[in-house]
């Protein structure tokens, strides 16, 4: 088919766009002239993958075809919270952003009917967003999702079936994950529909829909805009009544009323201390290192109540340093980013592991002393009471700040000793792994954080309070290693940790089946 115009950009190997013009084979027959002047190819390629490549009827092409004007258009409105916005609706399930939109389509069963509006309004207006499908316009596209995750961006795909695919239609990519900073994706992005926009406008320069495209592209690289990107990152909105929600009258001003809270906070509590907490690293096109403030509170829930705002600002602004801080941690630990190939608990046990042997830790007591290391390492300790119960801790590093470990008294993970004991080990690992390429980091460990960051942290925290010489040890005396839960029990208490986290720390190092697992943590406490 003869290409008109064809632009591509970016690198095969991180992500990258192909995108040509071509004559509409129908010849404008039954669409819009502005939609029929767009028929072409794209691809997405992300590490290394043609996300567009599909078989049909038995052929293997590289592009998806169709009208790629409302494509075009998707990108040019949805490019700050497609590149800025975290938080998943509703739930935060899933390992990724595919997986979580297709965990959390349909409202819990015993919801009541405002509340089922509410909830599919919410799916409906992220997926709106982030879903590159709800731009497709009849077109046959691949199912990829894209969002920010802390200071990276996340693009998810899968094989979800699409309604009114022909038989032997597929796409060859079926399923997976890649972490990007925002310039990998954002520039590259940004080329092609910037050019593409030139193009049909040039085409038809009296096509509305041309010029308004060209428009929109052209506000992505004002800087005007980057007030509302910080308020994307920082994720909070207040969750609107039934009314909002059906009249769709919540919007952008949702976002930008929660933000305004954590920004006056801040300042209320110390003007100079507020600037370095809003301090972001940025392009025209894409922020590309958060603020502290907006990596904070894109952790928290998104209905937390402004007491709590005005708790965690505090508690940011009374450990912000003007001068430079020490963050060596006598050379242990730098970001380590997820890695889409392994599983977050089995990167959490390794990373354990590792700075076991980095510590030499003291295990003549049959138990980790972790407050011994922490305070070895220069980490804060500290508390605060958070409305919020389901926060159990939040954790603070940066250039201005003393690496800093604060729990909730409030939450159930404070109530125990052990339950405090596992927090810290939890914390540590945000704090040596979790850093930005900047070594920055502020997380609230709660539903709402990273799931799979979180699922590495408890790992890292099992195995570390628990490392294999330990739990030999300790394990010593139970007769040919037959568990119940009287020798799982004794076995909790010489390690100071939970049973449940003993029960599911032995069945991962495969010293029980699952179904004694199971049996025991019916059994167990926390």
């Amino acid at each position: 088919m003869t290409v008109r115009w064809e632009r591509f950009a970016g690198s095969t190997d991180s992500f990258a766009v192909r995108l040509a013009f071509m004559p509409d084979p129908d010849g404008g027959a039954g669409a819009d002239p502005a939609d029929a002047a767009s028929w072409g190819s794209v691809q997405f390629w992300v590490d290394g993958q043609n996300l567009c490549t599909h078989v049909d009827q038995g052929e293997i092409l590289q592009s998806a075809h169709w009208y790629l004007l409302p494509v075009l258009e998707w990108f040019a409105e949805n490019w700050d919270p497609l590149l800025h916005e975290e938080p998943l609706p509703n739930d935060n399930v899933g390992e990724n952003a595919a997986e979580g939109l297709a965990a959390t389509r349909d409202a819990p069963a015993l919801e009541g009917e405002a509340e089922t509006v509410s909830w599919e309004e919410e799916w409906y207006e992220w997926r709106s967003r982030h879903a590159l499908r709800t731009a497709r316009n009849g077109g046959l596209l691949p199912n990829i999702v894209i969002r920010r995750l802390r200071d990276l961006v996340e693009i998810s795909w899968n094989d979800e079936p699409l309604a009114g695919t022909p038989a032997g239609f597929r796409f060859s990519a079926t399923h997976g994950t890649a972490l990007l900073s925002p310039d990998q994706v954002a520039q590259p992005l940004h080329e092609v529909i910037t050019a593409a926009a030139t193009y049909l406008k040039n085409v038809a320069p009296d096509e509305e829909r041309f010029a308004r495209l060209c428009t929109l592209v052209d506000k992505i690289a004002d800087r005007g805009e980057k007030q509302a990107r910080i308020e994307w990152l920082a994720g909070l909105r207040k969750t609107p009544d039934i009314t909002e929600r059906l009249t769709r009258a919540a919007g952008k001003r949702r976002t930008s009323n929660r933000w305004s809270e954590v920004v006056t906070a801040l300042r209320n509590v110390d003007g100079a201390a507020a600037r370095g907490l809003l301090t972001v690293d940025s392009s025209p096109l894409v922020i590309t290192g958060s603020c502290h403030a907006a990596l904070m509170f894109s952790s928290v829930s998104p209905t937390i109540t402004e007491n709590d705002v005005r708790t965690i600002a505090t508690a940011l602004v009374e450990r912000y340093s003007p001068d430079p801080v020490d963050l060596d941690f006598d050379g242990l630990g730098e970001p380590t980013p997820l890695d889409p190939a392994v599983r977050p608990w089995e990167q959490g046990y390794e990373l354990a592991e590792a700075i076991h042997l980095e510590l030499d830790l003291d295990l003549s007591k049959g138990w980790v002393d972790i407050a011994t290391a922490m305070e070895r390492l220069g980490i804060s300790l500290t508390t605060f009471r958070l409305d919020d119960t389901s926060i159990r801790a939040c954790c603070i590093i940066g250039r201005h700040y003393q690496p800093t470990i604060i729990q909730n008294e409030k939450s159930p993970f404070y109530r125990s000793n052990n339950a405090q004991r596992f927090n810290m080990a939890h914390e540590l690992c945000h704090l040596l792994f979790d850093q930005s390429a900047a070594r920055k980091l502020a997380i609230a460990s709660g539903p709402w954080a990273p799931k799979a960051l979180e699922r590495r942290a408890n790992a890292f925290a099992a195995m570390f309070l628990m490392p294999p010489k330990a739990v030999q040890e300790a394990i010593a005396d139970s007769p040919n290693h037959l568990y119940g839960i009287a020798e799982i029990s004794a076995i909790a208490k010489k390690l100071h940790v939970s049973e449940k986290s003993l029960i599911q720390h032995l069945h991962n190092m495969t010293r029980m089946s699952e179904s004694e697992r199971d049996d025991l943590l019916r059994l167990a406490k926390e």
